[in-house]
């Protein structure tokens, strides 16, 4: 007796299902000794059919199909079988299912449709958002480069005394508004003027987090090429292939002598071994794509491309990374158009269209059964 008095207190009284069909309240009943609900009232907000024949109960959910058998804590899908708390059972000729099933593997399983709000006990259908059509929430982690006393390249054609530290910041927190704007929830690995350790950076992209994408500005070293190279190039996490690849890769790295606590081992051992733990390559590879493609468009200078290079700041993100080198402070054009308001917020806009095109095509992968992320 006293179980049922602490499970009911813990457990809501009821659901609330909220679609496009229209808003019902659900009650939620423990008669069973787990959280259950009615099916037939699922029916109408949910467009969901049953099936029962003997002890076999097909449930239908937006093109999926889901198998119980009566009195078994199991549900398959897919030909996959998902624990349950709780086994579906018949009571006054009605059919109940798992509250679990419906608050947990629902949403997980059908996430472009369904969204499960556990503070308010709420299953909710997804709708595309107005200015992206994305069905799901995500999170970006945005990183400006360098900060505090790490000012990173002072470049020979930044005016007003800016330094690259200046310049990510501000295309940081300009792409964090754009993000924002567009529905997606962004982390600011710095929005002040601090210095985060290079290796902690990747740290805020684990587990609630579906992008990484770190913002810097190139130079060119002394020498023939370092006032007329020019334009935009976005890495992603591998080894370098050419000279200039390494360049700035060790360019990059080299930030690693302003902390106090740096890594006891070399940043390439330590990145050639994180290599193989990164099951992201791929992917991070297409994201650099999509963005490199959407800022070359708006930058005045060359489009260099899709690069690669073994980046300390990239390494451990165990999300889509990538390193996105803006323009060229030692290239007069590029200098002038980086230090701009205009050329900032057209780099962060276009920084943000290709995110939104990524996760759009990651959306796109889920809704056909692709590989979860």
């Amino acid at each position: 007796m006293i179980f049922f008095l602490i499970l009911s207190a813990l457990l809501p009284q009821q659901v609330l299902i909220a679609t496009s069909r229209g808003q019902v309240h659900v009650p939620v009943s423990v008669e069973r000794g787990a959280a259950a609900v009615a099916a037939p009232l699922l029916a109408g907000p949910l467009g969901l059919s049953t099936t029962l024949e003997g002890v076999s109960v097909r449930v239908s959910l937006a093109g999926r199909d889901f198998e119980f058998d009566l009195g078994v804590p199991y549900v398959r899908s897919h030909g996959i079988v998902y624990p349950l708390v709780g086994a579906p059972y018949v009571a006054r000729d009605t059919l109940f299912l798992p509250l679990q099933w419906l608050s947990g593997h629902v949403p997980r399983l059908l996430a472009t449709r369904y969204r499960w709000d556990a503070a308010g006990a709420r299953l909710e259908e997804v709708g595309p958002h107005p200015l992206t059509g994305l069905m799901q929430a995500h999170t970006v982690v945005v990183d400006p480069g360098h900060g505090g006393v790490d000012p990173g390249n002072p470049g020979l054609h930044i005016p007003g005394g800016l330094t690259e530290k200046d310049i990510t910041l501000s295309i940081g927190r300009l792409l964090s508004a754009e993000l924002t704007r567009r529905g997606l929830t962004v982390v600011l690995t710095r929005s002040s003027d601090t210095l985060i350790a290079i290796e902690d950076r990747p740290l805020f992209c684990r587990s609630d987090c579906d992008l990484f994408v770190s913002i810097h500005i190139n130079s060119m070293p002394r020498g023939r090429r370092q006032t007329t190279v020019n334009g935009v190039e976005t890495y992603f996490l591998s080894d370098a292939k050419t000279e200039d690849q390494k360049r700035v890769a060790q360019m990059e790295n080299d930030a690693l002598r302003f902390e106090t606590a740096a890594t006891t081992e070399g940043p390439l051992a330590f990145i050639l071994r994180d290599l193989q733990l990164n099951e992201y390559l791929r992917e991070s590879a297409r994201l650099a794509e999509l963005v490199q493609g959407r800022v070359s468009g708006v930058h005045p200078g060359e489009n260099r491309g899709v690069q690669q290079g073994p980046f300390l700041v990239l390494a451990a993100a165990r999300r889509p990374a990538i390193l996105v080198e803006a323009g060229f402070a030692t290239h007069r054009g590029d200098g002038a158009f980086l230090s701009s308001s205009r050329g900032q917020r057209q780099i962060a806009a276009a920084i943000a269209d290709g995110v939104v095109s990524y996760l759009l095509e990651f959306e796109r992968k889920l809704a056909i059964g692709g590989p979860a992320r």
